[in-house]
């Protein structure tokens, strides 16, 4: 469905915009933070549909108005600003179109190169995980294979190194890390944000592209949240918020989105599938639900989530 999702975004080279380029997206305005040769992120007030196409059109100063076709391979809350969104757009435009934007930028000093091309997944975790760090508790925003962000109460010394330390299920993990960055949070100014880099002896040990791994933070993010939600009609509770989390998770992944409907759609070609789960079998979304949890719920448990409001 998509030429190249949110992943294959990570891989090419981006640049920082500032201050942000001033455009619209479906007719709404955006501010575009970066840009790259494949896509561009921009902050927005009003929410977008993944998948959705638009023209993006971007106003720079010195260069006639600029129009790319896009898709939104990915959209989030604005975690700096309450109430707006973050978008993750990928571009149809020839590259030295954008390379002579780029080159016009860099000549006005808007521009600067983000050094990490993040190669590698990265998982928000929602509630944040408690974990420590160097011994004193922080609690984990987000994770990938070859880094992390932390909530703590005080800033944090560039390059300073130490060790994260956190659970999952049963599973305890340590990774040696280094801050590669720490800032005030904007929306609560007595805590801080800090980005680590994961050192890369702990990328075979912090695996985020196991789906084992990634299975075992959605249900411990389940069980934790079933301890404060009400028994949900007819579907356990936990069950109910592991499939919402799983929903939820394909929803912000579309490239891995794109694999597991792919497999609900060879599923449904299955003739056993209809013994299996007469329930959801005429259903790719809840389909692609029970594939990803290795069907381990029962798909009428699913079908029945996939009914409530």
């Amino acid at each position: 469905m998509y030429e190249a999702a949110a992943r294959s975004l990570r891989t090419a080279e981006r640049f920082l915009i500032a201050p942000a380029l001033n455009g619209r997206f479906a007719s709404s305005p955006v501010l575009v933070s970066d840009i790259s040769v494949k896509g561009a992120r921009f902050r927005h007030a009003n929410a977008v549909e993944m998948g959705q196409k638009s023209l993006l059109q971007v106003a720079i100063e010195g260069l006639p108005p600029m129009n790319f076709e896009a898709v939104v391979v990915w959209t989030k809350a604005d975690p700096l600003t309450a109430g707006r969104f973050m978008t993750g757009v990928r571009t149809y435009v020839e590259p030295a179109v954008i390379d002579g934007v780029l080159t016009h930028l860099q000549g006005m000093k808007r521009t600067s190169r983000i050094e990490e091309l993040r190669s590698t997944d990265r998982f928000d975790l929602l509630p944040s995980l408690e974990g420590e760090w160097n011994g004193a508790d922080v609690r984990i925003e987000n994770l990938s294979a070859r880094g992390a962000r932390i909530e703590t109460p005080r800033p944090m010394a560039s390059s300073s190194s130490g060790t994260l330390t956190f659970a999952v299920a049963a599973l305890k993990i340590s990774v040696d890390a280094a801050v590669a960055w720490s800032s005030m949070k904007s929306v609560n100014p007595s805590m801080y944000r800090s980005g680590l880099i994961i050192d890369e002896a702990g990328v075979a040990i912090l695996d985020t592209h196991s789906l084992a791994l990634k299975l075992k933070v959605i249900r411990a993010r389940a069980r934790q949240l079933a301890s404060h939600a009400k028994e949900m009609s007819g579907v356990p509770t936990e069950q109910y918020l592991l499939i919402q989390c799983v929903r939820e998770e394909l929803r912000l992944n579309p490239d891995e989105a794109m694999h597991w409907y792919r497999r609900a759609r060879m599923t449904i070609a299955d003739p056993a599938t209809r013994t299996a789960a007469p329930a959801i079998a005429d259903h790719p979304d809840a389909l692609a639900v029970w594939e990803y949890l290795d069907r381990t719920i029962d798909p009428s448990i699913i079908g029945r989530t996939f009914e409530l409001p």
